[in-house]
């Protein structure tokens, strides 16, 4: 923020909720998805009828980085200053319908690494994963 100033920072933002706020519009076109909820900076959606995880792998493979989540299986992207570059948030759109019709033509696609956050509380034994989580943390931040 000391490099961009008070000024800077807000039109950055005002540029991130503006592209978040076309792309949620463009994406709600879109019949075979939903997006969840209404977060300002970041879109998630799921769809009743494709694996959105396939749908997030096809579009690993055109550079974009969504990131699986579970309960209900979606995927979501975080928007930042990049994505409100000229053509970005078009190319967005464009690549996601590519992947939902890839997906509908392939149902056998890849699923590539599928839900990451909220994995955890799928595992049964949750006190090993606090475990181990409290053993990784104790190694990254030694007193």
């Amino acid at each position: 923020m000391v490099s961009m100033g008070e000024q800077g920072y807000l039109e950055a933002a005002r540029h991130i909720l503006e592209t978040t706020a076309w792309l949620k519009q463009e994406m709600r076109k879109i019949p075979e998805i939903n997006i969840i909820g209404d977060p300002l900076f970041l879109i998630a959606f799921q769809s009743e009828t494709l694996n959105v995880y396939k749908i997030s792998e096809f579009m690993s493979q055109r550079h974009w980085g969504l990131n699986g989540l579970h309960l209900p299986p979606s995927v979501h992207i975080c928007l930042t200053l990049r994505h409100t570059q000229p053509g970005v948030k078009e190319r967005f759109i464009e690549d996601l319908k590519a992947a939902i019709e890839h997906v509908k033509q392939h149902p056998d696609a890849p699923e590539g690494l599928g839900p990451i956050y909220g994995l955890a509380s799928a595992i049964e034994m949750r006190d090993m994963v606090k475990e181990i989580l409290n053993w990784c943390m104790d190694l990254l931040y030694e007193v």
